[in-house]
């Protein structure tokens, strides 16, 4: 992610949402010049959060076991009060709790349609960055959308991204008539 700027997974796509947040752009240039300083010493932090986290499972486990045998009925309530003071306590304001409900909200339905977490976050990171491209192709062309046309390399990302949307349903397809035959036999 951090060489190509491009995540692979949602974790990492958040990681690269903080980095632009910064003003950091992913990509080769961040290991050369002003940035290169920031970049290895963020190699640095993760490799001594390891060791943080080493130590902490390591010392914690039998607290940590116990507090997975509790049961729904005290976990839930408790972990949605810490979430709803969290959200709270950072600015003080009820805002940020409704955000926060909101976004957990969309999270279950998420879960519960079987959609794919990563590919929600990384169309919230990725989106902005191809709007961007977009309005500078279009400022590029005068306006016209023939730009997006225009070239071999255009034709080739079209039809991908198009596959990509259709792969879905042709492997459910696929899934199903390897069933049915199998059901067959």
């Amino acid at each position: 992610m951090l060489t190509l700027g491009i995540p692979g997974e949602s974790v990492t796509a958040v990681l690269m949402g903080g980095l632009i947040i910064q003003g950091l752009t992913p990509g080769p240039d961040l290991f050369v010049g002003e940035t290169a300083k920031m970049t290895y010493t963020f190699f640095a932090g993760f490799v001594l959060t390891q060791f943080a986290m080493l130590g902490i499972g390591l010392l914690g486990c039998r607290i940590f076991a116990q507090i997975s045998r509790l049961s729904d009925a005290i976990l839930i309530p408790a972990v949605s009060v810490l979430c709803v003071v969290g959200s709270y306590a950072i600015h003080k304001n009820f805002l940020d709790v409704v955000i926060m409900m909101i976004f957990g909200v969309l999270g279950y339905l998420l879960r519960k349609f079987d959609l794919n977490n990563a590919a929600v976050v990384l169309a919230l990171i990725l989106g902005p960055i191809g709007e961007k491209g977009l309005r500078r192709s279009l400022a590029l062309s005068k306006g016209s959308p023939a730009i997006l046309f225009s070239t071999p390399v255009c034709w080739v990302l079209i039809v991908l991204c198009i596959f990509g949307i259709l792969s879905p349903i042709f492997m459910n397809r696929v899934e199903k008539m390897s069933m049915e035959k199998a059901e067959e036999q």
